[in-house]
């Protein structure tokens, strides 16, 4: 689709762009004098009766779609009707088929343009001020029972509020799904491995001791504990980096994943470390989280001295490189990838997603 078209009622104001691995494409488009998100999803392709294959093909396509359907209709209607529209949750305004292809439809969202670097030099009160409307909106989510499924920056929209702070707001539920009722399909399961949890990378290797009940709410816990430790310290927690690639998969092995900085306070690292268990059992809920950081006296965003001081973090740690973790040499300053850019939503990031269970290294790097 091009700049000027007309898709049901939605007049596209500029060319696609691919997004999500290659698996959509995104737009800005005006409906009703209105400027809406559009995200134009690549698979699966409705069958029309003048497309090719065989009757058989297409009866397997048929089934394909209506399944896709029926995914994006339950969730959209657990979360508009049961939850709420409004606050910090971008939810999906508008679902259909055109042609061959399904759209999706948010609300725009002009956002700020902060570095993850950025967040972590914030004041603490600010960084706090994050996490809760984080854990906020997540609790949404987890009161209707769903699992967000792709927690990870690319996923949150850093926003400046009226009163000069930072805020959050939560988007992207393609890949979510009803807690204990995850894909059946491995291959399905559409994510960062960065951010998976044990329970989540074993269930995709299709590991025996990994029932679809194992994956509840607890898993989006896991990867909030990677992403709240990203937001505070502008690194991943501390694990064995030359055996393994991923925090989940370490965890695997029995590592224990370690936040450690002393410049927070103590109930927060000890909040985190809980949230980063091997354990899904072990994990606090996201309402106790939130409840923890409500608690926490951490001053008043814009109150704190040197508010709006941003420093340059040097680092041997890990950074965010697509959706990977790389190495970075130790005399060099870290550098990390843009959370959003200008304008964006719910699904305009081209975030590196898409990646697929199969072949998803569980044992230890090879030397």
């Amino acid at each position: 689709m091009l700049k000027g078209e007309n898709i049901n009622g939605y007049v596209v104001l500029q060319d696609f762009t691919t997004a999500g691995g290659g698996l959509s494409k995104w737009t800005f488009a005006k409906k009703s004098g209105k400027v809406y998100f559009l995200k134009e999803f690549l698979s699966p392709k409705y069958p029309t009766p003048d497309a090719p294959g065989s009757e058989k093909s297409k009866q397997r396509k048929l089934k394909e779609c209506q399944k896709f359907e029926e995914h994006h209709y339950s969730v959209m209607t657990q979360i508009n009707e049961k939850c709420g529209i409004g606050g910090n949750l971008v939810f999906t305004l508008d679902f259909f088929r055109h042609k061959t292809k399904y759209y999706k439809v948010t609300e725009k969202i002009d956002v700020a343009s902060l570095t993850i670097t950025e967040i972590a030099t914030l004041p603490l009160s600010n960084r706090v001020l994050i996490l809760k409307t984080i854990a906020h909106s997540l609790n949404v989510l987890h009161n209707a029972q769903i699992v967000h499924g792709d927690l990870k920056p690319d996923n949150v929209l850093i926003k400046r509020s009226k009163t000069g702070n930072y805020t959050a707001k939560l988007i992207d539920f393609d890949n979510s799904y009803f807690s204990e009722h995850p894909p059946e399909i491995t291959e399905d399961v559409v994510g960062d491995m960065a951010f998976y949890s044990p329970e989540l990378a074993l269930y995709i290797k299709e590991d025996a001791s990994v029932k679809p009940g194992h994956l509840t709410v607890k898993s989006d816990i896991f990867a909030l504990g990677l992403l709240y430790t990203l937001y505070l310290t502008g690194r991943f927690p501390i694990f064995n980096q030359e055996k393994y690639t991923y925090a989940g998969i370490a965890v695997i092995n029995d590592e224990t994943l370690t936040l450690v900085d002393d410049t927070l306070p103590d109930a927060l690292v000890a909040l985190i470390n809980q949230m980063l268990s091997k354990d899904f059992k072990k994990r606090p809920s996201v309402g106790e989280v939130f409840q923890v950081l409500k608690m926490m006296d951490v001053g008043k965003p814009g109150t704190e001295t040197g508010e709006g001081k941003k420093t340059t973090k040097k680092t041997t740690g890990l950074s965010l490189k697509g959706n990977l973790i790389a190495k970075k040499d130790g005399t060099t300053t870290r550098s990390t990838k843009k959370v959003t850019k200008k304008t964006t939503d719910a699904s305009s990031k081209a975030t590196g997603g898409g990646l697929r269970g199969k072949g998803l290294g569980i044992s230890k790097k090879k030397e």
